[in-house]
């Protein structure tokens, strides 16, 4: 017993709609009874004037008129018991056409009322009848009597609400178990149908609580569900779809990251063992830079994994652009080729993230530096279309590479430059979390062309 009670005062929400609908029925149920009452008090003169009009009936009946004794009147032992209780709840009287009393159902020697002209009202109330409270009854005449008689019917009542009393006293004397077993139907059903309409919810949480990461490829399953509830099953899966391929993405980037710098450390660690003079320091500052710059590029993975935009962040294109000309113009000057900036010459607004985006581009254009051979160059081209291109002079990009350069530490070429392969990784990620992308392609007469294109409005939250 204390166990159903626990249950049902739980702050679970099986037990919050099993409470409000179980209210719901009371409420139901105490608005029945007040329209009966209502309804009772509408029909309530209606039905004690039946009621008297059948007593007489049942009392003349039993009437006998005899010319050489009189008038007697013989009742059975039921309404003998009525009409002879000592509260003279029921009374009756046989008058003359005089109104004189002939006989009584106590002895009483006036009548409650005068006898009713022909047409008028046969019912009366009188306000005291020998000191025991209200009386309302009906004279009616007796039928087939010569001289004629009338029949006069009373009941009184210790307060006003005796009708209704007893009607209520023979409902429950006669209902009492009908509506007991009723209510524990209905509050049985009433469990029954909440328990079983929120069955799918226990089942989906049993579900959601078993998934773990170890398990992230597990989905809730969104057929044959309550349409309230599909939207947040398939947000859910949708989260968990996020979450698996940030986990992925974490256990790549792990793996990779160290497997890529395991060789560079063990090849210092064999150089910085076996070094005989500082004529070799050079080559063991090259590797640390080249190391240097593998590190550079986790790290920058590392955050454009994490990048997430807020509202209010805007960038212009051209700005960006020009300052990653002006930044690694010296480098390719050096390497004997040169950065051209063509296109827009306005400002390009766009809702982003200025310093990840000129990392995206700077990656770009250090990939077409690589590809382009000495005494030629890289163009940027700012589109109005909130676009950036990046064109070289190199062989180009053939189509069965084209979607795996993109991948990280991917190198189609490995001998071909330095470099981890993340500088694509990177630049691909930082245009999704705009929601954006890169697209692969070839300048007619020239080389490979990258398009970082980026929409009007790019959404808030890494994808």
């Amino acid at each position: 017993m204390m166990h159903i009670l626990r249950s049902f005062f739980a702050p679970s929400l099986t037990a919050r709609l099993t409470r409000r609908t179980l209210a719901i029925v009371a409420a139901g149920f105490l608005l029945l009874l007040i329209i009966l009452q209502v309804q009772y008090l509408l029909v309530r003169d209606t039905l004690r004037d039946r009621g008297l009009r059948a007593q007489a009936a049942d009392i003349a009946a039993h009437v006998r008129v005899d010319p050489e004794n009189g008038v007697s009147v013989d009742l059975p032992a039921t309404l003998e018991a009525a009409y002879g209780r000592p509260d003279r709840q029921y009374v009756f009287f046989v008058l003359d056409g005089g109104g004189q009393v002939l006989a009584s159902s106590h002895g009483g020697g006036e009548p409650l009322a005068s006898l009713p002209e022909p047409d008028g009202d046969p019912f009366f109330s009188h306000a005291d009848f020998a000191k025991r409270g209200a009386y309302y009854g009906v004279t009616v005449p007796l039928e087939g009597v010569t001289p004629p008689l009338y029949l006069q019917v009373a009941q009184g009542s210790s307060h006003p609400d005796v009708l209704a009393d007893t009607l209520v006293e023979e409902f429950l004397e006669r209902s009492w178990a009908f509506l007991l077993l009723l209510a524990i139907a209905i509050a049985s059903v009433t469990i029954w149908t909440v328990r079983q309409s929120l069955a799918p919810v226990t089942r989906l949480s049993v579900m959601a609580r078993n998934i773990g990461p170890t398990s992230l490829d597990r989905r809730l399953p969104e057929d044959n569900l309550p349409s309230e509830i599909t939207p947040l099953v398939h947000a859910v899966n949708t989260s968990l779809q996020r979450i698996e391929s940030g986990y992925r993405r974490e256990r790549e980037f792990t793996a990779n990251a160290a497997h890529e710098l395991r060789t560079p450390l063990a090849v210092l660690k064999a150089n910085i063992e076996t070094l005989s003079s500082l004529d070799e320091l050079p080559q063991l500052i090259e590797e640390l830079a080249d190391l240097e710059r593998l590190v550079t590029q986790l790290l920058r993975l590392a955050q454009a994994d994490n990048l997430v935009l807020r509202p209010d962040e805007e960038a212009d294109l051209h700005a960006v652009a020009l300052a990653v000309a002006r930044q690694l113009g010296p480098v390719a000057l050096a390497e004997g080729k040169s950065i051209e900036l063509t296109g827009e010459e306005k400002p390009v607004r766009v809702r982003g993230h200025a310093d990840f985006l000129a990392l995206a581009l700077r990656n770009l254009v250090e990939n077409a530096l690589a590809h382009t051979p000495r005494g030629s160059g890289v163009e940027i081209r700012v589109g109005a279309d909130r676009s950036l291109a990046v064109i070289d002079e190199g062989p180009g990009v053939p189509a069965a590479d084209a979607a795996r350069i993109f991948e990280r530490f991917v190198r189609v070429k490995p001998g071909a430059y330095k470099g981890a392969g993340l500088g694509l990784s990177i630049a691909q990620r930082v245009a999704a979390v705009h929601g954006g992308g890169i697209e692969v392609g070839r300048e007619p007469g020239r080389g490979a062309v990258f398009t970082l294109r980026l929409p009007g409005n790019p959404p808030f939250s890494a994808p």
